[in-house]
């Protein structure tokens, strides 16, 4: 029966009006009826594992004894007549928790999760409040995971959740249920870092404290005293919703925030640990001038900002807002869409196609029944797209399991003997991770190359598709354009990791060949990459190094962390009369003047995700120091100029120039009438925390006309307007189900409007590489370490990988190398391991460097080692890396390489 459709129940002879084809669990959360569980989730379904949600089922109204069921596997139907009071279904529901309090510790007060811990929720639900067992417990050994999670078995009660995530859901394999009946154990075989880049979503999976969020234990708070806010994560273009919470006028931790369109119920490892950049030692706190700690209204900050011709760069990684003041502070015509070059006509060509033709949303990719990828590295650039793309390879088995006429929630077990036989999965490109391993057709090819037989493809499915002449059509290609004729909804990605315009014009032409039935989705480089790409879209936008040529120039910097960034920076910086950088972090390099900035939760703000959403971000805390929103800043300076923009008071009136550019941005900042309260009735300390500088409670910020208030004052909110997770009795994040229904986009608005009339692009000159090298070189980002800001956070930085080399073992061969050589440039002393697989183009190299590593390959000689001292050298270099210390790990590898220990045994020339 469609969900469309209604049907009548009666729970403890009250008649409710519920959405068919669910079951009876979801519908009586849905109604906001309280019903303990554990083991049900709404994204992983029903398996009837912990017996929780015991209810009775009545055959009719006469029936006065009914039989027990489980609520999660029951099928709403109409004229259902069930009992959630009587004390039968409460009875064994009580002692159900009895049971698993056999086994479980009673140390709430010391456990991290207390106060918000689904399993404490139940327990007082259920009506248990004494131990009636008096034997010995069963106890475990507890493991290390790793740096974001801790482990704390003894407080398991086996529901599965776990497992059913992370290996089912997720696809990891390195976390699984051991042993039996009483003593089943949920872990890795031995101790080590899981695998999974979407690992700490166990923490919030977990109904109690097995698994806990450890940086946030570290300093931790319990979840009444923190003051928490509905953010967006900034560290790819997904956008996806969270909570973000602070303690201390510091940030704490990221959770989920339900958005079924997006993120859904999960996060990756990146978006949620990633935040703690803004607690890094790098932060910069105080304006400096020259390096040295100075103030605003000195004569020489202000001297050093003297009105005259200025260039503006902005940066994806700030706000729409930020963005916005600085073009209007500079001029269009001396503002720059970011410090990457590169990245300018991706931008341009992202836009073009959105106005072609819709994005489509996480929700949308799950529903695909073919999938094609060209060259886009969706585990580093879009690590939440990537879990999507693995739900929608599950779809041969949904179908099957609706042939079956089982309900979509009750699917698993029919999943489960349907593994084998996944959706299509095609992908042009290279390297070697968990998609490409999943690919039934795999072209391994450079950029350029997927660029071609994309065009390629498009002409086989549709003749009047323009494809590049001479192109040798792969047998690959051939296969593809047989599996998605026949697909009824295939999804087509790419995106801007390879740093080529020509994969997006090729998946929009493979989108338009396919007609309506096509999805298609385009990975932007960064938060809000889309975003500058519409503050840019006019042909007005200069070329700051022309500009710096022909005027005596001044440079405003939105700073951008990535070290392509900073490499294009360096080159201009030296023509510019003043380089003013606005950063949330201390800037290297040839900045006179730093001012700090907001980082992520500090602030209002606005980005927009790769399908044009823009959406708005509430701060959990107040900049510290000296830091300002970057668009404060600017109207400061727009002040002291005279100029127009200097008008503004506050964010409101900013906001209101901007809606005059972008009319669609009065439904994201819709006013909500009764403000928010971003702390909880219960939150405590309020005095103490700054006792050291005042006995006084010190006033709450005030944002003038924003829909929240940064104290106790104000609503607590519910579904969309929630601050943090609540519910009356429901203290965990679970109480986000009791609004699975009815969540939608958080005051997004759409900004870009597809028109729907496609057109065919031509392939262009522009993306064909000349390389004159024998040897062809190839980015290659992992999941930790292709992001910059995340690198400096402490937990993220510690799983970033040690930089490598990846070369096919042919081409190997042909050059007498081995894996586990180890490869020095010749300009720097990173030292880089060889490493073999099949996933590398023939004579390419892959390279794999943090994002934040100033160090470029390219024209470089590199020289292979292969003696113990050097293996020796190589290890130190990697622990010293890993701390941080990449200035010491280059002078004791330098120091070394003069005291000949590190002998160069071959050459390989002209890497290009």
């Amino acid at each position: 029966m469609p969900m469309s459709e209604k049907v009548q129940i009666h729970i403890d002879d009250k008649s409710y009006q519920v959405e068919a084809g669910q079951n009876l669990l979801q519908a009586c959360l849905s109604l906001k009826l309280d019903l303990p569980y554990f083991c049900w989730h709404p994204a992983m379904g029903s398996v009837g594992a912990c017996r929780q949600c015991a209810v009775t089922l009545y055959k009719d109204k006469d029936d006065d004894r009914g039989k027990l069921a489980m609520a999660c596997m029951t099928p709403v139907s109409d004229g259902l007549r069930v009992g959630l009071g009587g004390k039968q279904e409460q009875g064994f529901r009580e002692q159900n928790i009895a049971a698993l309090m056999t086994r479980h510790p009673h140390d709430c007060p010391v456990c991290s999760e207390g106060g918000e811990c689904h399993l404490q929720d139940m327990t007082v639900m259920t009506g248990h409040h004494a131990r009636h067992y008096q034997g010995q417990k069963v106890t475990f050994n507890n493991q290390y995971l790793g740096p974001l999670i801790k482990h704390e078995m003894n407080r398991c009660i086996t529901c599965y959740r776990c497992v059913r995530f992370y290996h089912d859901y997720a696809g990891g394999s390195d976390l699984c249920a051991q042993a039996s009946k009483n003593h089943v154990y949920f872990g890795r075989q031995q101790d080590g870092v899981l695998e999974s880049p979407f690992a700490g979503n166990l923490v919030e999976v977990c109904p109690t404290g097995v698994f806990t969020d450890k940086p946030f234990n570290a300093h931790f708070s319990r979840k009444w005293d923190l003051q928490s806010a509905p953010s967006v994560c900034g560290h790819c273009a997904v956008g996806c919703n969270t909570f973000i919470s602070s303690r201390y006028n510091s940030l704490r931790r990221v959770n989920n925030r339900l958005n079924p369109q997006l993120n859904g119920h999960f996060l990756c490892d990146i978006g949620r640990y990633g935040f703690a950049y803004a607690n890094s030692p790098k932060r910069l706190n105080e304006i400096k001038l020259n390096g040295k700690p100075a103030d605003w209204s000195s004569k020489a900050v202000q001297e050093a900002l003297a009105e005259g011709n200025w260039i503006g760069i902005g940066s994806a990684q700030a706000s729409l807002e930020d963005n916005f003041a600085l073009q209007q502070l500079v001029g269009e015509e001396n503002f720059v869409p970011g410090p990457e070059p590169a990245m300018w006509p991706l931008m341009a060509m992202h836009l073009a196609i959105a106005g072609q033709k819709p994005m489509a949303s996480l929700a949308q990719i799950e529903e695909a029944d073919a999938v094609l990828i060209l060259c886009e590295n969706l585990n580093q650039s879009a690590p939440r797209i990537a879990l999507s793309v693995r739900q929608a390879l599950t779809n041969k088995a949904k179908d099957k399991a609706e042939e079956l006429q089982v309900p979509r929630w009750q699917d698993a077990a029919v999943r489960q003997l349907q593994s084998d036989n996944p959706v299509p999965l095609i992908y042009f490109g290279y390297g070697e991770q968990a998609l490409q391993r999943q690919a039934c057709v795999f072209c391994v090819c450079d950029d350029e190359e997927a660029a071609r037989q994309g065009f390629a493809l498009a002409n086989l499915l549709h003749n009047r598709a323009p494809q590049k002449a001479g192109t040798k059509v792969s047998a690959q290609t051939h296969q593809a354009a047989d599996i998605l004729r026949q697909a009824k909804k295939p999804l087509i990605v790419s995106g801007w990791s390879a740093g080529n315009p020509g994969l997006l014009a090729a998946a929009a032409n493979i989108a338009e060949a396919l007609g309506d039935k096509a999805m298609l989705c385009l990975v932007a480089d960064k938060a809000n990459s889309v975003g500058l790409g519409l503050l840019a879209q006019k042909d007005q936008c200069g070329n700051p190094e022309e500009c710096l040529a022909s005027a005596n120039a001044g440079l405003l910097v939105l700073a951008d962390h990535s070290a392509k960034s900073r490499r294009w920076m360096s080159k201009i910086t030296e023509q510019a009369r003043q380089v003013v950088h606005l950063s949330a972090l201390q800037q290297e390099g040839n900045s006179s003047l730093q001012l700090p900035i907001a980082a992520e939760g500090e602030c209002s703000a606005t980005r927009v995700n790769y399908q044009g959403y823009a959406q708005p971000l509430w701060p959990a805390v107040t900049p510290p120091g000296q830091s300002l929103p970057a668009w404060q800043w600017l109207v400061n300076l727009a002040k002291t100029w005279g100029h127009t923009l200097g008008q503004v008071e506050d964010l409101r009136q900013l906001r209101a120039r901007m809606i005059s550019v972008f009319p669609a941005l009065q439904a994201c900042w819709a006013d909500i009438d009764d403000p928010i309260a971003l702390q909880t009735p219960r939150v405590s300390g309020r005095t103490a925390m700054l006792a050291n500088q005042s006995v006084h409670e010190p006033k709450p910020p005030i944002e003038t006309e924003a829909p929240y208030r940064q104290s106790m004052e104000g609503q607590v909110g519910k579904g969309n307007s929630q601050a943090y997770s609540w519910w009356p009795g429901w203290n965990s994040n679970q109480s986000q189900h009791k609004f699975s229904q009815e969540r939608g986009d958080l005051s997004a608005a759409l900004l870009i409007t597809p028109s729907g009339q496609g057109f065919w692009w031509k392939w262009q000159s522009a993306w064909q590489k000349i390389n004159g090298y024998h040897w062809h070189l190839l980015p290659y980002k992992g999941v930790f370490g292709g992001e910059s800001l995340s690198l400096e956070a402490a937990p993220i930085a510690e799983l970033c990988p040690a930089p490598g080399l990846f070369i096919r073992a042919d081409d190997a061969a042909l050059l007498g190398l081995s894996e586990g050589d180890l490869v020095c440039c010749d300009e720097d002393s990173t030292l880089f391991e060889l490493r073999f697989t099949d996933g590398v183009p023939p004579h390419s190299l892959l390279y794999q460097i943090p994002a934040n590593h100033g160090f470029s390959l390219r024209g470089c000689e590199l020289v292979v080692l292969a003696d113990e001292a050097q293996r020796h050298a190589y290890q130190l270099a990697r622990d010293t890396q890993r701390a941080g210390q990449a200035k010491d790990q280059q002078a004791k590898l330098r120091q070394l390489l003069d005291q000949d220990r590190l002998i160069p045994v071959r050459f390989i020339e002209g890497m290009g």
